[in-house]
C-alpha cells in the first residue's frame, strides 16, 4: 500500500487535520491553520516497536481488539493483523503502519472511527460514544455501546428531516454554563439489516471495513448533516436491549447526578487509563456536567417497528422539558 505525495486538509468535529492519503469520509478544510495530521507509512518503514503494554481492549470471544502501548514519541495502538498507529505524546501527530493485506478503506475506519476519538481525548476534548442529531429544542444525544442501536436512532431522526450531528464519536464543550455537541462528520455506518428495514430503496453505501459486514451512509446520501454546534438538550443512555419490558415500548427515566457521573465515565474515549493528572482533570470535569439536567435512561423495544414510537417519545419528552 503506498501512500500518495499530495497532502489534503479536512475538518472533523471542530479539527482541521491534514493527511497524506485522501480521506472520503470527510469535509474539505475551511482554510484553517491545521491542529492535527495523519500520515500513511510506507511499507519499507519498519514498525514500530514496543514493550510498555498498559491496555487492551478485547472482543466478546476475548481475543485483543486494541492493544494500548507507552512509545518513546507517544502512543502505540494495535489492532492486531490490522495496523499499527503511532501517536505523539501531544496527539497532534498520527501515523499509520498498516498490515500489508489491510485495504486503504479499512485503514480510514481504523482512523477515523478508532483512532481519532482517542486523540482528541488526548487533545483534552471530551469524547464519548455517542450519536446525536438535531432538533428545534437543541442537540440529543443516545450514548451507549456497540450495538445498542446509536447509529439506527440517529437515522431514524434523520429520515424525518431532523439533521445528524455524530454516528459514534460525539465531541462535547463545555461553554457559559451550558454543554455543547459539537458535529463529527456526515456518515452513518449500519448494518445491513438496518438498510433493508428502513429504506425503502438501498441508497448508496460503501464498505465500512472489510472485516466488517457494516456499510457506509456518506456525504452523497439526501439525509440532512448539521456542520454547526448545538447546546444539548438531553442525552439519553440507552438501555441494554434485555432491559426493555413488552409493556410500555419507551420508557425515560431521569438519572442521578451520581448515576449520570458512572455513565459518563464508562462511555468516555480515554487514550491513557494510567495517567493520573488527566483521569483526575476528566473526572472533575465529568463532575460538573452530571449536576445539569441533561441526562436520562432510555429503555425501548429494539424491533424497528417501534421506531417512530421512540421518536414520539423523545420529542414529547423535550417538548416537557420547556415547561
Amino acid at each position: 500500500m503506498k501512500p500518495a505525495a499530495d497532502t489534503w486538509a479536512y475538518r472533523v468535529s471542530d479539527l482541521t487535520l491534514t493527511s497524506n492519503v485522501a480521506l472520503p469520509e470527510l469535509p474539505p478544510g475551511n482554510g484553517s491553520q491545521p491542529q492535527a495530521s495523519f500520515h500513511l507509512a510506507s511499507p519499507a518503514e519498519p514498525r514500530p516497536e514496543a514493550s510498555d503494554w498498559f491496555h487492551r481492549w478485547t472482543l466478546p470471544s476475548g481475543a485483543d481488539w486494541l492493544a494500548f502501548a507507552r512509545h518513546p514519541s507517544g502512543y502505540l495502538l494495535r489492532f492486531p493483523d490490522l495496523g499499527d498507529f503511532l501517536v505523539s505524546t501531544d496527539g497532534i501527530s498520527v501515523r499509520c503502519y498498516p498490515a500489508a493485506e489491510t485495504p486503504i478503506e479499512t485503514i480510514r475506519h481504523l482512523f477515523l472511527d478508532q483512532v481519532l476519538p482517542l486523540v482528541l481525548s488526548r487533545l483534552g476534548r471530551l469524547v464519548v460514544h455517542s450519536s446525536a442529531v438535531l432538533t428545534p429544542a437543541g442537540a440529543v444525544a443516545f450514548v451507549g455501546s456497540t450495538g445498542q442501536g446509536k447509529s439506527t436512532l440517529a437515522l431514524s431522526f434523520a429520515q424525518q428531516g431532523f439533521p445528524f450531528l455524530a454516528d459514534d464519536c460525539l465531541l462535547l464543550e463545555e461553554q457559559d454554563g451550558r454543554l455543547v455537541a459539537v458535529p463529527s462528520y456526515p456518515g452513518l455506518r449500519l448494518w445491513p439489516e438496518t438498510v433493508s428495514q428502513v429504506f425503502e430503496q438501498s441508497p448508496a453505501l460503501t464498505q465500512v471495513a472489510h472485516y466488517s459486514g457494516k456499510q457506509r451512509l456518506g456525504p452523497a446520501s439526501d439525509l440532512p448533516f448539521s456542520l454547526h454546534p448545538a447546546p444539548v438538550a438531553r442525552v439519553y443512555f440507552l438501555a441494554e436491549s434485555s432491559e426493555a419490558s413488552v409493556n410500555p415500548v419507551v420508557t425515560i427515566e431521569p438519572l442521578s447526578p451520581k448515576e449520570a457521573l458512572l455513565s459518563l465515565v464508562r462511555y468516555a474515549y480515554l487514550l491513557d487509563m494510567k495517567d493520573r493528572e488527566v483521569l483526575r482533570e476528566k473526572f472533575d470535569r465529568l463532575g460538573r456536567l452530571a449536576g445539569m439536567p441533561l441526562f436520562y435512561r432510555l429503555a425501548y423495544q429494539r424491533e424497528f417497528t417501534v421506531l417512530p414510537q421512540v421518536r414520539q417519545a423523545i420529542l414529547h419528552h423535550l417538548e416537557e422539558g420547556k415547561g
